[in-house]
């Protein structure tokens, strides 16, 4: 079986040194990821944690990344292997595990999404990511999918020296959102709390040569998160951006005297 070395596309731009544009797929639209995508994000996560995606959805919603020259990565529901390689099959990029307690659930999920000897994913060459068994399969090239974890509780964050320790292990997502709610601050993402676990997180993960990722919405927070060498940033959800879109527009009707409702 001629398996390709081909680099996934996401790392190889981690490694040539440039941060990574994302933003967060909740709604299972094909034509909506194809919009976003097609506006130059270098990636979208399809999140199956929280979004309403089925495996019909996801197949769609990753073959419109595609066309439109994005990585279509997945947000799993959890450290689920069934789920894991049923994603994979269909194509994605990489993914990214929610819900992750200390460094050895980290370990478990990083080997979910890599074939043995280093992992432990079933290999089926005939599915939409092995190209249906015809040469090139780039996407079954060993250590091909982006893998990530989120750390997104105060317990997770004190392992964090023996997370990035997991050599296949690519990007470290930080949860600010769960975070401040352990804390019992929901939403308080900018808390100086909050931001110290940014800190010293992203301080961590980088100085092990892990990728480093969270949300950033405003001017203010980007600015604070490339200084502290987060590399991998997303721009807000899909619900939010669409409602944002619509209040824009609105806002200017109002200065000339209209009043929507």
């Amino acid at each position: 079986m001629q398996v390709s070395t081909a680099t996934n596309p996401l790392r190889a731009k981690l490694a040539a040194g440039r941060p990574l544009a994302g933003v967060w797929s909740v709604i299972p639209s094909a034509q909506l990821v194809g919009a976003l995508a097609a506006s130059g994000f270098d990636f979208l996560i399809l999140d199956c944690e929280h979004g309403g995606y089925d495996f019909a959805t996801l197949e769609a919603a990753i073959t419109a990344c595609e066309a439109s020259g994005a990585s279509p990565l997945v947000r799993t529901p959890g450290a689920d292997a069934f789920f894991m390689q049923r994603v994979l099959d269909l194509g994605a990029d990489g993914v990214l595990v929610p819900q992750i307690a200390d460094a050895a659930a980290a370990s478990r999920a990083v080997k979910m999404a890599h074939f043995a000897p280093e992992g432990t994913r079933g290999y089926n060459p005939y599915t939409r990511g092995g190209n249906y068994g015809t040469p090139p399969q780039p996407k079954l090239a060993s250590g091909y999918p982006l893998t990530g974890v989120l750390v997104e509780s105060p317990a997770a964050a004190e392992q964090l020296e023996r997370i990035v320790a997991i050599a296949a292990l690519d990007l470290v997502y930080l949860g600010v959102f769960d975070y401040s709610v352990a804390l019992g601050i929901p939403g308080q993402v900018d808390d100086p709390r909050v931001q110290a676990f940014v800190e010293r997180a992203a301080k961590i993960a980088r100085a092990a040569g892990k990728a480093v990722g969270t949300t950033a919405m405003s001017e203010a927070q980007t600015q604070r998160l490339t200084s502290l060498g987060v590399n991998v940033l997303l721009w807000g959800v899909d619900t939010w951006l669409a409602g944002q879109g619509a209040k824009t527009g609105l806002d200017l009707y109002r200065k000339f005297g209209w009043t929507p409702r």
